[in-house]
């Protein structure tokens, strides 16, 4: 009698994560910061006017942004983006709602990988890398938490 074992990165897919300005915050990192620098080419060229370059705009405003236009850019999420940038990049364009590691890994093969190799990294790899953040303030989110 055969026992078929589910493959082991299977458990991982339902883990959910968001960034957290309160964890970048207690880092002394700046969100606005990272989203600043994560708007697309149209609209740096609408920021480049601003007296501030855009850096005292709240992070909130940033957000609504990144997740209404510049992710839907093809330079957002693109092949040969590191994995983690990949990953911060995902949950920006879902607004920062908590986003289960399978969304995560479902929008890496569709957009992440290049059109003759459709490569993604392993769940399990991916919720190590996720759950081990320390630059972009990636956290995992208990189950149940909205």
């Amino acid at each position: 009698m055969t026992k078929e074992w589910p493959d082991e990165g299977e458990r991982y897919l339902s883990t959910t994560f968001a960034v957290s300005p309160e964890k970048l915050e207690s880092q002394g990192r700046a969100l606005n910061l990272l989203l600043l620098h994560r708007r697309c080419s149209a609209c740096w060229g609408t920021l480049i006017q601003d007296e501030a370059g855009g850096r005292e705009i709240p992070w909130e405003e940033h957000l609504a942004m990144v997740e209404g236009h510049c992710s839907r850019t093809a330079e957002f999420i693109y092949p040969g983006l590191p994995l983690m940038e990949a990953v911060f990049r995902v949950l920006l364009g879902r607004g920062n709602a908590p986003t289960t590691l399978g969304e995560i890994h479902g929008v890496l093969q569709e957009k992440w990988a290049d059109s003759s190799s459709h490569w993604a990294p392993p769940p399990a790899r991916l919720y190590r890398m996720a759950s081990r953040d320390v630059f972009y303030g990636i956290i995992e989110l208990a189950s149940g938490k909205a």
